[in-house]
């Protein structure tokens, strides 16, 4: 009675390992991002005679699609609602002539992306890749600061703005394939800032 049983449970486990390899390959993936963000003095340079550094943070809840080939498709899409948050404390001035402002400063953002992959060698375990995404935002700057006027009288400043505008997102980056289903990015880039972090996607059928 066991042989017969031996037998079929055998020819069960041969049939069923093709049919494991001709599984559907994964089409969406979902994950989280982490990112330093800041703003390079080169763009602040046009606006501002003096200023501190800006700098701050941001995490992402993203969503991946991939093509027929999964996760080693050439190209994939990742769909992104981010919050970051940026902030400078320090002296500033608009122009020379202005006079010289002490406080702090803070710039929020919400912001929803679409973004295009390209992998280059898709079905290497570790390869980089570029892309190019464009999304709406909406942003809360947020200022104060103090001064000495003319008369030598200490003036305060305050400055609060919310903002709805384009989020450009153009990444590049390096992605590791830990596992079929688990997917690690190491990823700098601009998103209405520049940023560098690393997230994971988890990919599922």
């Amino acid at each position: 009675m066991k042989k017969p049983l031996i037998i079929l449970a055998l020819a069960v486990t041969c049939f069923s390992l093709p049919a494991a390899d001709n599984l559907r390959p994964p089409r969406f993936g979902a994950g989280l991002r982490l990112s330093a963000y800041g703003i390079p003095d080169a763009l602040l340079d046009p606006f501002l005679a003096e200023y501190p550094g800006i700098s701050g943070g941001g995490l992402a809840f993203e969503i991946r699609t991939y093509g027929k080939r999964g996760p080693r498709s050439s190209f994939s899409w990742i769909f992104a609602l981010e919050y970051s948050r940026m902030r400078g404390k320090g002296e500033w001035r608009e122009d020379a002539q202005d006079p010289l402002k002490s406080g702090e400063g803070e710039a929020t953002q919400l912001s929803a992306t679409a973004t295009i992959l390209w992998h280059i060698f898709p079905r290497w375990a570790v390869h980089p890749y570029i892309g190019a995404g464009i999304g709406l935002g909406r942003m809360q700057v947020w200022a104060e600061g103090v001064y000495e006027d003319n008369f030598g009288n200490m003036q305060t400043e305050n400055q609060r703005e919310t903002l709805v505008v384009p989020t450009v997102h153009l990444p590049v980056g390096i992605l590791i394939r830990v596992s079929p289903g688990v997917e690690l990015r190491l990823e700098g880039g601009f998103k209405n800032g520049f940023y560098l972090g690393g997230g994971m996607i988890y990919a599922f059928r």
